[in-house]
């Protein structure tokens, strides 16, 4: 199995540089499209859709939501979505498994609509963003921060569980490693970018709900999982899964990080 995952982690390395570096605006919209679209398969497979049809028909619905969400123009609007959407999910997360209303597929294929165009949304947000490589790879780097920083730090010192149910291997010592690495790699941007010390603080608060946030979308993820008793979202990216399981946190962090750039007018 190491030398697939070694195989699969060059091969998606190569495909993150070329998204960024190489697509123009239009290709890495339908790129990001493609991507959004295979997650949707995924998805219903997560909501207990078990006929290959449907699965493929709910990826559909999600391809042609998100053109017509370009088409309209409502792309940016569609963000302010998110705030309530991933509070809903922490909800979830921490009353799992107490809730049932989650547990039907209607409401889990409804919240996988909501979850995906969101994330596509910031995604074309962020491409249009005179800024976009220097945002795009913040993003990323709060992103890979906070998980790198949460495994090395909760598997040391990790003692007290973050969500037992859930995911048992995640600690709170581990979260917390994973937010002091993103608010070092932030002071550092920071002290680059010539940032004053009010823009500092204003990023900082930006990285530290992105990161956190970048923490529920896996924890989300987990949830539906262990529901439908699976390991992988599918099996699309040997030795490492599904798409689901490699952006799980971006679907999180993504919309909530583009929103609070754009409020603050960096976008």
């Amino acid at each position: 199995m190491l030398l697939p995952r070694i195989l699969s982690a060059i091969v998606m390395a190569v495909l993150f540089v070329c998204a960024v570096f190489v697509l123009n605006a239009v290709h890495f919209i339908f790129a990001m499209a493609g991507v959004v679209v295979l997650a949707g398969w995924e998805w219903a497979r997560l909501s207990g859709v078990c006929n290959q049809l449907g699965r493929i028909v709910f990826a559909t619905f999600i391809g042609v939501l998100c053109l017509s969400i370009l088409n309209l123009n409502i792309h940016e609007m569609s963000l302010y979505v998110s705030p309530i959407l991933w509070g809903l999910a922490l909800y979830w997360v921490m009353k799992y498994p107490a809730l049932l209303f989650w547990q039907h597929t209607f409401s889990r294929l409804l919240f996988g609509v909501l979850v995906l165009v969101t994330t596509w949304s910031a995604l074309v947000v962020l491409r249009q963003s005179d800024n976009f490589l220097v945002w795009v790879l913040l993003l990323m780097g709060l992103i890979w921060g906070a998980d790198s920083g949460a495994y090395f730090v909760g598997r040391a010192f990790g003692k007290r569980k973050l969500a037992r149910f859930v995911s048992p291997g995640k600690s709170w010592e581990g979260v917390a490693g994973g937010l002091v690495l993103t608010q070092i790699g932030v002071a550092v941007f920071a002290l680059l970018s010539d940032f004053t010390f009010v823009q500092w603080c204003v990023l900082s608060f930006i990285a530290l709900l992105t990161s956190s946030v970048s923490v529920l979308g896996d924890l989300t993820e987990s949830l539906f999982k262990r529901h439908e008793q699976l390991k992988d979202s599918s099996h699309l990216i040997p030795g490492h899964g599904g798409v689901m399981d490699r952006v799980d946190s971006l679907t999180a962090a993504a919309p909530i990080y583009v929103l609070l750039l754009s409020l603050t007018g960096w976008l």
